[in-house]
């Protein structure tokens, strides 16, 4: 059980490291004529950091002895990862992508704003696919 734990708090770890770096980082969406500028992905990544921690915690932790998937330790090491890179690519993307601008008085920071539900989405893909795929390895109620 220690283990789990350990690996859990590893992947939401990852998760608000990228949400605080990007958030800190963020670029700014500007328009108008005298330029305003917001950083809606610091806004709205706090959402999706709390969204993806929701997933996690669903997928291993809050799993049901009943679920398929119950007890599977050696499958956290490699959720762990997958956690890791699809995050990893979310904080690239979201601080090197080009920003889209129109008009040369309006900026949007489309990847900044996008990268982070692809992001939450995929974890959740991840832990459910990679968990149950470990299950499926042997009977259900057996560790």
């Amino acid at each position: 059980m220690r283990s789990k734990n350990l690996w859990v708090g590893l992947m939401i770890g990852i998760i608000w490291l990228v949400i605080l770096i990007t958030s800190l980082n963020a670029p700014e969406l500007t328009f108008g004529d005298e330029p305003v500028a917001i950083k809606v992905a610091a806004i709205a990544n706090w959402f999706w950091g709390l969204l993806a921690t929701v997933f996690v915690l669903r997928s291993t932790l809050f799993r049901r002895q009943d679920e398929m998937g119950w007890g599977q330790t050696e499958a956290w090491p490699w959720v762990t990862l997958a956690i890791g890179a699809i995050w990893l690519v979310t904080l690239i993307a979201g601080s090197a992508a080009p920003e889209l601008v129109i008009n040369d008085d309006i900026t949007i920071p489309v990847a900044s704003i996008v990268a982070p539900p692809i992001a939450v989405a995929l974890t959740l893909f991840a832990c459910e696919f990679l968990i149950t795929g470990f299950a499926s390895r042997r009977p259900l109620g057996q560790n």
